[in-house]
């Protein structure tokens, strides 16, 4: 029986979770943050333009 204790402190929890709401389904980097399908849903109704930026973002973070 191993007597190594676990904590939060060395463990990686996958997949991570999302920046906004702390859910871990669908989550995705968008503009620099990790956010899930329905943040980044929210995000597109709340701020339209929002996802023609992140487009330039990323394509600048490829160059």
């Amino acid at each position: 029986m191993s007597t190594h204790i676990t904590t939060t402190a060395n463990t990686i929890m996958f997949p991570k979770a999302c920046t906004l709401c702390q859910s871990r389904k669908n989550v995705q980097l968008f503009a620099g943050l990790l956010v899930c399908d329905q943040c980044q849903e929210n995000i597109k109704l709340t701020n339209p333009d929002t996802f023609s930026t992140n487009d330039e973002i990323e394509q600048k973070a490829q160059d």
